[in-house]
């Protein structure tokens, strides 16, 4: 006689006694017919999640190896004064500010304690954490997938898939990315959490039991990792509803209770996302090269979420940049026009299969809620996908992949060849992602090694060679010049790449064509202060004093802590013969940590 499998929400709720109807269930979710494994004693399940974070310990141990990357690196760490120091004052303005479009205090508080044992110049602290973190969250995926699931099979086949598969490289390669791995954990952790609120529900209980004082506890302890998780990344707003998700999951029956209980949530969820609304107001549409209509706009969201689903099977074409597609009457805007009938057929598939099980609904539900905000519903930025983006939504297309195969395993029908196939298919595939992974971790090496990747995978947009340009330009200035050039030609309206081969040209003494870049770049965005500052020191050694002030002083109303301006105004004063207001200049570039300042006072004293 075959053994009963519970569902999931019996297993969450197996401590609560309900009537004989209650677990009535259907032929396909009562185990007929199968060979269902005996589930093992919990240093057996210790000995499976052990076995799949070594694995993917070893995949990605070569990241220790790589260094920073000019891609939000410099600007989170490098030029970040706020995680250059310790102290209260830093302290109250990670949390009471937003840096470089975002508001995420807790992520950039674990760069100021990295940064006060490393600095800026190794890489390997902040890499071996984030390696860590990602670690972490593969037991954390395990423990919930298995909460919900109890079955060790499924919930190892999802940790594994979590932890090796290739899109999820960008988030932990990427010392940026921090964000996605400390919001990750909170995030799964909250859920966890949840999910043990609702074991402990049950309403014939005395209000004074320990059972129901247990609850109360587990329901504060996700409300608080969910604060933490919002105070990580902005992206962890969508959790009330993947709470809600998990009411749907478990069949719990409905109340008003549980929109009650959902209430702080969304008070928090509201909160962080209009802070997050705006950190990044600047960013809406930044960086698009053109209008995306309504229509357009509708079709790239499907496309998008077609293509988060096609790359779960096929990771190919692995980029740190995917601009938005062009669509037109060619056979590419076919593809993307057909992509709204695949996923309205998968969505009404899933609805289907209700009848069987919730899995599917559940797990592809989960997937959107968890995309929904990086969809580029309101494009933000010039990329209309991210690999990052997939690093908790995944979790859903990978429960629902585990559970079909453990379904088919434990099929007494399943001859012994289908079996083979089905097991050398799964070990290819894993093998196919590992090499993948291995491979996509050596492209996050260096800026020079991942702006290449760029370039090839995009030849004929703007960023990659403005990008690769930046990581030529200390060691290879023509090939700088090479790339800006290029960047130039296939978007001639490009401020910063106009403002970074002047600096190139500026370098070698070729002073009248730096003039005509740093020119053409503010004719394009007057308020670059990186151009006015550098206009000024050029006007200065071409002999305009006068117009060499003027833009360096519209620099500094622009952006009053710019310390380069404060000393190249200084240099100017000096060529005026007004030592003493240059040195107040230094003094002041000198107070916010210029040591070229420093040596000037030291240079010309009073």
């Amino acid at each position: 006689m075959p053994m009963k499998v519970n569902s999931p929400s019996d297993q969450i709720n197996r401590k609560t006694k309900t009537k004989s109807t209650g677990n009535v269930r259907k032929p396909s979710e009562a185990g007929v017919k199968t060979k269902v494994p005996v589930e093992s004693k919990s240093r057996h399940v210790y000995i499976v999640a052990f076995a799949v974070v070594a694995f993917t310990a070893l995949l990605y141990l070569h990241s220790l190896t790589n260094g920073f990357v000019d891609w939000d690196d410099t600007d989170y760490l490098r030029d970040n004064l706020a995680v250059h120091h310790l102290g209260w004052q830093q302290l109250k303005t990670i949390f009471s500010s937003f840096y470089s479009g975002n508001y995420h205090p807790l992520t950039t508080l674990t760069y100021s304690l990295e940064y006060a044992f490393s600095g800026y110049q190794s890489a390997v602290l902040y890499h071996f954490n984030n390696l860590w973190l990602h670690l972490v969250n593969i037991l954390l995926v395990f423990w919930f997938v298995r909460m919900i699931s109890d079955k060790i099979l499924v919930a190892a086949i999802v940790a594994l898939l979590f932890g090796i598969h290739p899109m999820h490289v960008e988030s932990v390669a990427w010392i940026s990315e921090r964000k996605d791995l400390l919001y990750g954990a909170f995030f799964l952790g909250g859920m966890i959490s949840y999910c043990y609120y609702l074991r402990e529900e049950d309403e014939k209980l005395n209000v004074n039991s320990n059972r129901v004082r247990r609850k109360r506890q587990f329901y504060l302890f996700s409300l608080i990792l969910f604060l933490l998780s919002l105070l990580s990344k902005s992206a962890a707003v969508v959790l009330p509803l993947v709470l809600l998700l998990l009411d749907f999951y478990t069949k719990r029956k409905f109340s008003k209770n549980q929109l009650y209980e959902k209430i702080p949530f969304f008070i928090l969820a509201l909160l962080f996302g209009f802070l997050a609304i705006l950190s990044q107001g600047s960013a809406i549409h930044r960086g698009l090269e053109l209008e995306i209509t309504p229509l357009n706009r509708f079709l790239t969201v499907s496309f998008a979420i077609f293509k988060y689903m096609g790359m779960l099977f096929f990771p190919a074409g692995l980029s740190a940049y995917h601009p938005y597609p062009v669509i037109a009457m060619n056979f590419q805007g076919l593809v993307i026009f057909l992509t709204l009938f695949f996923n309205l057929f998968i969505l009404g598939a899933a609805i289907y299969l209700l009848k069987y099980s919730r899995n599917w609904l559940f797990g592809l539900l989960f997937f959107l809620v968890n995309m929904i905000l990086v969809l580029q519903i309101v494009p933000v930025g010039g990329a209309y996908f991210a690999e990052r983006y997939t690093y908790i939504s995944y979790i859903g297309l990978f429960f629902i992949i585990a559970c079909l195969l453990v379904k088919m395993w434990e099929s007494a029908q399943i001859s012994f060849f289908r079996r083979f196939v089905l097991y050398a298919a799964v070990f290819l595939f894993t093998l196919f992602l590992s090499v993948t992974t291995v491979h996509r971790i050596k492209v996050w090496k260096d800026s020079l090694t991942l702006f290449d990747d760029v370039v090839n995978k995009y030849p004929l947009n703007y960023l990659g060679y403005y990008l690769r340009g930046g990581a030529r330009q200390e060691n290879d200035g023509s090939g700088a010049i090479s790339d800006y050039s290029k960047s130039i030609e296939i978007n001639p309206v490009n401020p910063k790449a106009f403002n970074n081969r002047g600096n190139i040209y500026s370098s070698i003494r070729k002073y009248q064509e730096a003039l005509g870049d740093y020119n053409a770049a503010l004719k394009f965005d007057s308020t670059l202060t990186e151009a006015l500052n550098n206009r000024g020191a050029i006007k200065a050694i071409l002999g305009n004093p006068d117009g060499a002030l003027a833009d360096i002083e519209k620099a500094l109303v622009l952006k009053p802590e710019y310390t380069d301006a404060y000393r190249n105004r200084g240099l100017v004063k000096l060529q005026l013969n007004d030592l003493k207001a240059a040195r107040n200049d230094w003094k002041k570039a000198s107070e916010m940590g210029d040591d070229l300042s420093e040596k000037l006072l030291n240079r010309y004293p009073e």
